[in-house]
Parts: structure tokens; sequence; C-alpha cells
């Protein structure tokens, strides 16, 4: 067994399976084999392409300086003559047109075929039209053209024949390896999201502490004695508020049943039937707008008024007299108390906007609700990054199986350890 492996060499063993990152050493020798395989083939029919060409070339000027041979009528040897330079035009601007690339790769090769077909085929339809008359004169000449053209065009598709196999499978290499560097980008974004992950789940747990803290010191000022002071003081001064609602409810209440007389006195004012004093004017505006701010005197002014005219001309004036003096008795004690509950509202008021721990307590949660709304936005942010990280990760799942399918169309035996 020694021996033949001395001759032969010893044989690797072939592994049915491949690591990721050693894949890319294995395509690249397969890459440079097919290239390599190519070359081999395409060198000599190069060769026999350029040497077509010369042959073409020779034919061509062979054609052009034939002379008739025999007995013809001088104006067909002046069409053939015509349609054989013709013949030799195309010939020129088929062998201008057609260089042999140097280099020898599957794409260029193609792209040289393609080009040259074109030319071939665009001057050979030319060409066999002038052929038709050139022919009559110079036969042998022209048809020698003709399939040397023809030949030409057998060499040129001698030339992608074998590649269409090849093509594809280093078509397979080239996306093997395509798709090798983007796995290999996916996995680095995939890493970045991981750890831009673990830095918001840090910050996310950072924030949830600091709102924790927060909201026990919260807790904590709100069962101090300085809040209970604050409490005590906000119920006082709601009772002050609440006192003074019905005080002023009482004052409305007092003017209430005067108001179709004080309207009516109102419109005789504005139209001038009625001339009223400057300060009893006032008095019935504020009356009539905001009661509470009325003077107490403007309620014996108006009595004068309905007791001294007829201008009112009031059905009831025994009663509207009794609601007048209830008015003149009542009204300055409730206005007064009013007054005096206002104050005291104010003097609260103030006394409240002092205390330090309504700052302190309006402080912390102000930093509570700004820490939420931090809190919200990096988990709207995780998550989305998360989202995007799933994606990634099925994104390189289907992009492995795509690779482990390229490798099998390359060698089935192949199989990717990713």
């Amino acid at each position: 067994m020694k021996w033949i492996e001395r001759i032969f060499g010893k044989k690797e063993p072939f592994s049915p399976e491949i690591g990721f990152d050693e894949l890319a050493e294995w395509l690249e020798p397969k890459s440079k084999e097919i290239s390599g395989e190519v070359k081999r083939q395409v060198a000599p029919i190069y060769s026999d392409i350029e040497d077509a060409l010369r042959d073409i070339k020779k034919s061509a000027a062979g054609l052009e300086e034939a002379q008739p041979e025999g007995r013809y009528h001088l104006k067909m040897v002046k069409v053939a003559t015509t349609n054989r330079d013709n013949m030799v035009k195309q010939v020129r601007l088929l062998t201008d047109n057609i260089t042999v690339p140097k280099a020898t790769d599957i794409k260029t090769i193609i792209t040289f075929h393609e080009n040259a077909m074109q030319t071939l085929n665009v001057c050979l339809e030319n060409m066999m039209k002038s052929y038709q008359y050139a022919k009559m004169v110079f036969l042998e000449d022209s048809k020698e053209v003709i399939s040397d053209v023809n030949a030409l065009g057998r060499l040129l598709n001698q030339l992608v024949e074998p590649l269409k196999e090849r093509k594809k499978l280093l078509d397979a290499v080239e996306n093997a390896l395509k798709a090798i560097q983007a796995i290999k980008e996916m996995h680095s974004a995939i890493g970045l999201e991981n750890i831009s992950i673990k830095e918001k789940e840090e910050k996310v747990a950072a924030l949830e502490k600091e709102i924790e803290e927060g909201q026990g010191a919260l807790v904590r000022l709100k069962e101090s004695e300085q809040w209970k002071q604050y409490q005590r003081s906000m119920d006082e001064l709601a009772a002050l508020l609440d006192s003074a609602k019905k005080t002023e409810s009482e004052i409305n209440n007092i003017v209430l049943p005067l108001n179709k007389a004080l309207n009516r006195l109102k419109q005789l004012s504005e139209s001038g039937r009625y001339t009223l004093a400057p300060d009893v004017k006032e008095g019935l505006n504020l009356c009539l707008s905001d009661s509470k701010c009325c003077s107490p005197g403007f309620f014996i002014e108006f009595e004068k008024i309905i007791v001294e005219s007829d201008v009112l001309k009031l059905e009831k004036l025994d009663k509207m007299l009794e609601q007048v003096r209830l008015a003149q008795s009542s009204f300055g004690s409730y206005k007064e108390q009013y007054h005096t509950l206002m104050a005291e509202i104010e003097m609260k008021k103030d006394e409240i906007a002092k205390l330090e721990i309504v700052a302190e307590e309006k402080s912390l949660g102000s930093r509570i609700s700004e820490l939420q709304e931090k809190l919200a936005s990096v988990q709207e942010e995780l998550e989305t990054t998360k989202n995007r990280l799933a994606s990634l990760e099925r994104d390189i799942e289907d992009k492995k199986h795509k690779l482990q399918q390229v490798v099998s169309s390359i060698d089935s035996r192949v199989r990717v350890l990713f």
C-alpha cells in the first residue's frame, strides 16, 4: 500500500463538512481551477480566431485584386465589380471591429462573443446581398471570402459552447463568496445589535431604579409632618373657598328679586328717559354685573327712586320695597363677610405657597414624570432593536440556507458548518 502512495502520492481524505470560516478558502481554488480550465480551452481558439481573421483579410485581398476570366458583358462586369468592392468594404468593417481580447475570464469571453457575432451577422448579411452579383464574375474568390467568414462564425461559437456549464459553476462560486461576505456583515450587525440591547437594558434597569427611589422619596415626603401640615392648610383653604362661595350665593339671592326693577331702571337711564347721578349709575351697573362689589348705600338710593317717582311703574310696590329694605339691612354684613373671607383665602394661599415641601413635592413629581418618559422612550427603542435583531437573525438563517444550496450546486457532498 505504501509503495502505491509513493508512486501516486498520498490522497488527502475528503471531508464532507466545511466550517463557515474555511469556506472561502475552499471556494477560491475552485474558482481558479475553473478559470484555468477556461483559459486552457480558450487560448487555442483565440489563436484560431486570429488566424481566421488573417485568412479573411487574405481572401478579401485576393477578391479585390481578381480579374474577370472569360468573356462577360461589360455591364455584368461593372455590376459584379461594384458588388465585389462592397464585399471587400464589409470585410474591412468586420476585421476592424473584431479584436481578440487578451483576458480569458468568462465575462470577457462572453462579451467578446456577443459583440463579434453582432458585427459578423450584420456584415455577413450585407456581404450576401453583394455576393449574389459578385459571384457571377468572381465566383471562386467571392465564395472563398464567404467561406472564411462562416468559418470565423463557427470558431466564435466554439468559443462559448464549453463555457455554459463552467459559467454556471463560476457564478455559483461568485454567489457563494458574496453570500459569505453578506453573512459576515450580518454577524457583525447582530453583534452590534446585541451590544445595543445590553446597553438599553442596563439603561432601563437604571431608570427603573431611579424611578423607584424617587417614588420612595415621594411616599416618605407625604408621610412627613410637614406634608400633613400642608394637607391641613389645603383643607382650611377649601373650607374658606366653600364659605366664600356660599356667602356670594347669599348676596346673589338678596339681589335676584330686584333684578327686573334694576334692569328696567338701567333701560330708562340708557334711553335718556331718566337721569341717574353718576355714583348711583355706577352702583346700578355693579349690582347687575357683580353684585358682591356693589355699595350697600346704593339700595337706599334705589328706595328713594321707587318712593319719590313712579318711573318704574311697579305693580307690587309694597313687595318690592320689602325686598329693597331687606337688602339694606343684610347686604352690608354679607359683603363684609365675603371680603373678610377673600382676605383670609389670599393669606392662606400665600402661607401655602411659602411651604418648601410643596416645591419639593412638585420637583419630585416632575423628576419622576421625566424619568418615566425617558423610560418609555428607551423601552420603545429597546423593542425596536429587538425586532431588528429578530429580523436579522431570520435573514441570516435564510442566507445560510441559500448558501448551503449554492455550495451543494458546486459539490453535492459538502455540508457547511455554521
